[in-house]
């Protein structure tokens, strides 16, 4: 796994989770947890959607193993186009129970070569402007060495630098409470409200 690490000088007096029932819709910035880890995924499905998944940093350890537990006998990770829609309404339900506060980052009408570094570019500047401490992105082979960019540049002006890794998704169960969000606001409809007690923040770009 790769690990980059920019100089961290952590900033204090930011605010704190912003957590709710109903989604916050913003113009441009979504707030995270101080010294919280967040964990990334994206959808390109019906508009381009980076979701990031907030756990504190006392919780990691322990929401990571109640993710795992949810996986099935023989599943080498949860992936929610693959599941059942009874089993997505249970992961969900799980999921909210972990105390996870998730933003979801939304560009519409672009290419994904455009969108990818607008809502990843936000996401990581919102995130260090918070105090955040780490960041997970799921590694896409594809993009893997423009999104180390995106992330650096993104820092590059900034007090606090979080660290910044891309585990693959069977690597890091968190990335799967991000990637069931991300299916759901693709899919629109009754599935973003399922998904609503986990989202504090939607970020429109576009």
């Amino acid at each position: 796994m790769h690990r980059d690490r920019l100089p961290s000088a952590r900033t204090r007096g930011f605010l704190g989770s912003h957590r709710c029932r109903a989604p916050q819709y913003a113009s441009r910035r979504a707030r995270y947890e101080l010294y919280s880890h967040v964990f990334v995924d994206e959808s390109k499905v019906g508009g381009y959607y980076v979701v990031a998944s907030t756990v504190a940093a006392g919780d990691v350890n322990r929401a990571r193993k109640a993710v795992r537990s949810l996986a099935l006998s023989g599943q080498k990770r949860i992936h929610f186009t693959d599941e059942r829609d009874d089993r997505r309404k249970k992961l969900l339900k799980e999921f909210s129970a972990l105390d996870t506060v998730v933003n979801v980052y939304v560009a519409r009408g672009l290419r994904d070569k455009e969108a990818r570094p607008l809502c990843l570019g936000a996401l990581a500047r919102d995130a260090a402007a918070s105090g955040a401490d780490h960041l997970w992105v799921e590694k896409d082979e594809s993009s893997y060495a423009h999104d180390k960019k995106i992330i650096g540049q993104a820092l590059q002006s900034s007090e606090n630098r979080p660290r910044y890794d891309f585990p693959r998704a069977h690597e890091e169960t968190l990335l799967w409470v991000s990637d069931a969000v991300a299916w759901c606001y693709q899919k629109r409809g009754r599935w973003t409200g399922l998904a609503a007690p986990l989202v504090a923040d939607v970020v429109e770009l576009t």
